[in-house]
């Protein structure tokens, strides 16, 4: 695919007749009054109290937001930044086809800025998180810089799917000292030689009340050491321009040689846009970090002034004809502002809608009862391959393989080679299933567990990055947003505390702050747990800390059976998964695995043992801790009952509550920390879980649960203090015992 030479360019104004048409420059001029007029009003009612929470407004920028909007289709689509406004209503302007529904799109930007149901967003994301994904608006955040991954994983699906399209990525100055940009953009820029996204730094000069480099306070501080944020493009080997980001067909000159570069597969362009904010950083911003001269002398080169003088100048416009296009834009805005004030708050019933894509309840009792058909054979195999293993964690010899394998006619398998299967038979069947992250290619991921799959599918769908955890979480976000099924692979679990905002506020938070109107179907797969003496940074268990995300769903499967069935049904789900391995259960876990195309359905936890004097909820590792304590106590006459919930998110309270109803007891068993722990969910659950006859969990009780856990320190890297970290089968053994 062919590359440009990685170069800066700085556009100069011509003293040639635009190009565009009458009637295009008067609308441009006209978008860029509502954008003026909109901030003004929200000024206004944010100081009456009318509008709440935080506001950043995009006045004395709109020559960017609709000189860059001017010059992309239909398809394209457009990631913008809490400062989004702007941004919002010049791809709505771009969509709407009749003035009904341009005074319909303003409506809605009105009314979400006021939290109101006819919001965009129905009111759930407001000011910093305006969008319309179905218009190709993916959003704004809250988090600096935390949109730059979501559009360059846009850009990857565009790329894959073969549309054409390209995606604008708008960010302040501010975000260019953010990890997330560095990541993205080196990303965006070596990913598949090149994605076609156009990064657009609306450089304002501030981030928030830092300068970014020249500044007219002395005292104030200093963000970077270089002038233009366009010299750091070519750190990631690709072009960039500088414009006049006052001048609206300036910005839009430099924006569509970008957006051609990109369509014809060129890779990625870094456009600076030189501009300035007429209010402060937010609407409580004294603006003492700058002088009233600065501002005076930018607010002469006003863009709605800009654009006016040129027109006059040219004679393309009249005066009249001018403020006409000011008069509407004028008339659009206030017709707006009463829509939203007169539009009723969302119901507090509806609190809860949209966190989720719902299952339907048919299909899940169909999987459901799918599943019982293997359940009876594969415990029968399990229990077989425990006894010839002799061991905790079930590992047979090749030769016992072959002979399991005859009697029962069902494939051994390792872990490893099960999550192996359900990602090639995912790709296999779905064509927009793609694997991204560290090492996953060629190498096979630290883990083999992707070994094989690149040589059936190629570099394309199977996808080694950069070390770059944001970026690879958030761009499989984008991706998702936009079509693909993407597993984002993150080496250790250890890793997502990087990742964690891509992770939580994008993927996590997307569909319910957006109006439930996209899905986020991507599946982060990584690995956790004690057992290789390789200390705290490469071994913890933080499945407890994503459990506290709402959005997020997390699957932790104990045997290659569950792993091959759950990583399967996840990639299907409509939501985003977290996906959690055990790294010394890959080779030293064996079990049935059926070549069927078989899938576990989530939230449905497994009675891997029934019994009737206590019930034991495990899970990963510790799922077979608790079959080797089982077994132990069987031999002294005490019967327990084995659950993994398979899902931590969602939990299946029912299932362990009716087993609690049945033994009066419970013992959770967990590698992870104590305090905030797994199990204290796991408990408070089933305590609250009311059944038909009125009663709770609670009710069940016989004496308070047991929760055994990860000891409350970080994991050392010696074996005996590590192995001393985690609960052992004699723990749980002792447990028991003390409460029977």
């Amino acid at each position: 695919m062919p590359r440009t030479s990685s170069a800066k360019t700085t556009s100069k104004k011509s003293s040639n007749l635009p190009s565009e048409s009458k009637e295009e420059l008067l609308d441009y001029l006209r978008q860029m009054y509502e954008i003026r007029n909109f901030e003004d009003t929200l000024y206004r009612l944010l100081r009456e109290g009318v509008i709440k929470g935080a506001s950043h407004l995009y006045a004395g920028q709109e020559a960017v937001a609709v000189g860059s909007v001017a010059v992309i289709e239909d398809r394209d689509v457009i990631a913008s930044t809490h400062r989004g406004h702007g941004h919002c209503g010049a791809i709505g302007n771009k969509h709407a086809k009749s003035e009904k529904a341009r005074q319909e799109h303003w409506n809605k930007m009105m009314a979400e800025l006021m939290g109101k149901a006819t919001g965009y967003c129905k009111g759930r994301g407001g000011s910093m998180h305006i969008a319309d994904v179905e218009k190709g608006n993916l959003g704004s955040t809250g988090i600096v810089g935390g949109n730059i991954p979501i559009a360059t994983g846009a850009a990857l699906a565009e790329q894959i799917k073969g549309t054409g399209a390209v995606v604008l990525c708008y960010f302040g100055d501010g975000a260019t000292n953010t990890g997330s940009f560095h990541e993205a953009l080196n990303m965006g820029s070596a990913m598949l030689c090149g994605l076609p996204v156009v990064y657009i730094c609306e450089n304002n000069l501030y981030g928030m009340s830092v300068p970014f480099h020249d500044k007219s306070v002395q005292c104030a501080g200093q963000a970077s050491a270089v002038k233009d944020v366009a010299d750091r493009a070519a750190a990631y080997g690709m072009p960039s321009a500088i414009c006049d980001g006052m001048d609206v067909l300036e910005v839009k000159k430099a924006v569509r040689e970008a957006v051609e570069r990109a369509r014809r597969g060129d890779g990625p362009t870094l456009v600076e846009c030189k501009t300035y904010r007429w209010y402060g950083h937010s609407s409580s911003d004294q603006r003492a970090y700058r002088t009233r001269d600065e501002e005076a002398q930018w607010k002469e080169r006003d863009p709605l002034t800009v654009l006016r003088n040129k027109l006059l100048k040219l004679g393309i416009a009249t005066e009249a004809e001018l403020d006409a296009a000011e008069k509407k834009a004028v008339k659009t805005i206030e017709e707006a502002t009463k829509f939203g004030i007169d539009s009723p708050y969302p119901d507090v019933s509806e609190l809860y809608n949209d966190i989720y894509v719902p299952k339907n309840p048919q299909e899940l009792a169909s999987e459901i009862k799918a599943e019982k058909n293997y359940l009876p054979k594969v415990k029968e195999i399990e229990a077989e391959v425990r006894k010839v293993a002799n061991a905790t964690l079930p590992k047979v010899k090749a030769s016992e393989v072959k002979a399991l394998e005859a009697k029962f006619g069902m494939p051994i398998k390792t872990y490893g080679q099960a999550l192996v299967d359900a990602q090639r038979e995912e790709m296999e069947r779905d064509d927009t299933v793609i694997i991204m992250g560290e090492d996953v290619g060629l190498y096979g991921g630290a883990y083999a567990a992707t070994r094989g799959l690149y040589d059936q599918f190629g570099p394309t769908r199977v996808i080694d990055t950069a070390i770059s955890e944001a970026a690879i979480v958030g761009a499989a976000g984008g991706a998702a947003m936009r079509g693909l099924r993407p597993i984002a692979e993150i080496m250790y679990i250890d890793f997502l505390t990087i990742s964690s905002d891509q992770l939580i506020h994008n993927l996590s938070y997307n569909r319910y702050m957006f109006g439930g109107k996209t899905k986020v179907p991507a599946v982060v797969r990584t690995e956790g747990g004690v057992g290789r003496s390789i200390a705290a940074h490469h071994s913890e268990n933080m499945e407890a800390m994503f459990m506290n995300v709402p959005g997020l769903y997390i699957v932790m499967p104990s045997t290659p059976y569950d792993a091959k069935g759950l990583l399967k049904a996840a990639i299907r789900d409509d939501n985003p998964i977290l996906f959690i391995e055990h790294k010394v259960m890959y080779s030293s876990v064996m079990g049935p695995v059926p070549d069927d195309d078989y899938i576990i359905p989530l939230g449905v936890a497994d009675v891997k043992r029934e019994g009737t004097d206590a019930t034991i909820v495990a899970y990963c590792r510790m799922l077979h801790f608790a079959m080797d304590a089982a077994e132990k106590l069987a031999a002294e006459g005490i019967n327990v009952e084995v659950i993994d919930p398979r899902t931590l998110n969602p939990l299946d309270a029912p299932c362990i509550a009716k087993s609690v109803r049945k033994t009066g007891k419970l013992i959770t068993v967990s590698e992870g920390y104590p305090r905030c722990g797994v199990a204290g969910e796991i408990v408070r659950q089933v305590m609250e879980y009311r059944f038909d006859d009125n009663t709770t969990g609670f009710d069940y009780f016989d004496c308070q649960p047991v929760m055994l856990s990860g000891k409350d320190c970080p994991i050392p890297m010696s074996e005996p203090l590590e192995d001393a970290c985690v609960p052992t089968v004699e723990d749980i053994v002792a447990a028991v015992k003390a409460i029977v």
